[in-house]
């Protein structure tokens, strides 16, 4: 193997080699990082059908959009709680359990997808209740200790009677409190066709009449949540508020004192960063180089030239 070679292959190594140990995220050292530690568990249950686009929130925004800012803001607001989403539409499921990773429920709130127009079997208010109360039965065998409240999300529509009549007395007692966020007007509002919800593809049409659906919010519907939880209504009609609503669950906070810190290292990807951006650079000047000389011996060759008329 020749010299050259032989630092071609030490270079497409030190390439792969320096990939792999930017996923493993290097440090060195140690220091200890105090966090925010809360006593509070708070389960959101969001509504994702189709009512949730229409446009009534803030003059003409999706209530989805509204719905989505309030619970970011809400995160933010609570540092170190542990979040939880329960959405429902066709059915109630679990889309993220509890975790005090705000990320990640970030995360969750963002992706969340509302049903096409022409999915499922029709709203109900009550749909989640047995799914809730399995989620937060669970979440007091394993901790007892700590306070657990119910953030519902909705419009209150309901647009159909299939399905078994529930209530959410049932999970009153395993609460500590919480708030309805009611979205939308009694007014009603028409819905985005497309999943954008920007209108590009029109607006859902009543297959009965062919004409412009409408979506009504139900605050009675919403109300009567509300009460069978014992928490109060908020309707939501544009953003702001959120920080009172935050401060009304009273969350208690450790400081993250003695053993209630974590380790953090000090990051050393960027350094493997450089060192491989410049095995790329490298790579990519050996690389034009190669090509070059290939041109170069590709090429054909030149018409001798004439002796000159003597």
């Amino acid at each position: 193997m020749t010299t050259s070679t032989a630092l071609v292959l030490a270079r497409r190594i030190g390439i792969v080699l320096l990939f792999v140990v930017i996923l493993l995220r290097p440090g060195v050292g140690r220091t200890e990082v105090p966090t925010q530690l809360s006593d509070l568990d708070v389960v959101v249950v969001i509504d994702r059908t189709r009512s949730m686009a229409a446009l009534d929130y803030d003059g003409n925004q999706p209530r989805i959009t509204g719905a989505k800012a309030d619970l970011t803001a809400l995160a933010a607001a609570l540092p170190g709680v542990r979040f939880a989403m329960l959405a429902f539409g066709t059915d109630a499921r679990v889309v993220l359990p509890l975790t005090s990773d705000s990320a990640a429920f970030d995360a969750a709130v963002e992706t969340l997808y509302l049903e096409k127009p022409k999915d499922g079997i029709g709203s109900r208010a009550d749909r989640p209740v047995p799914e809730l109360k399995d989620l937060l039965e669970r979440a007091a065998q394993k901790a007892p200790q700590r306070r657990r409240i119910v953030v519902y999300v909705g419009d209150g529509e309901d647009t159909t009677s299939e399905g078994r009549d529930e209530t959410y007395t049932d999970v009153a007692d395993l609460v500590a409190g919480g708030v309805v966020l009611g979205y939308g007007t009694a007014d009603g509002a028409p819905m985005p066709e497309d999943d954008e919800l920007d209108g590009d593809l029109g607006l859902v049409q009543d297959p009965e009449t062919g004409d412009t659906a409408q979506s009504h919010a139900d605050l009675g519907n919403l109300e009567q949540v509300a009460d069978e939880l014992g928490v109060p209504l908020e309707h939501r009609t544009r953003p702001g508020g959120v920080d009172e609503l935050a401060a009304a669950f009273a969350a208690s906070y450790s400081d993250g004192a003695g053993d209630r810190t974590r380790p953090a290292q000090h990051d050393l990807t960027w350094l493997a960063g450089v060192l491989l951006l410049a095995l790329l650079l490298l790579e990519l000047h050996a690389g034009w180089r190669a090509v070059w000389a290939s041109r170069t011996v590709l090429a054909p060759p030149r018409p001798a030239r004439k002796e000159a008329a003597r």
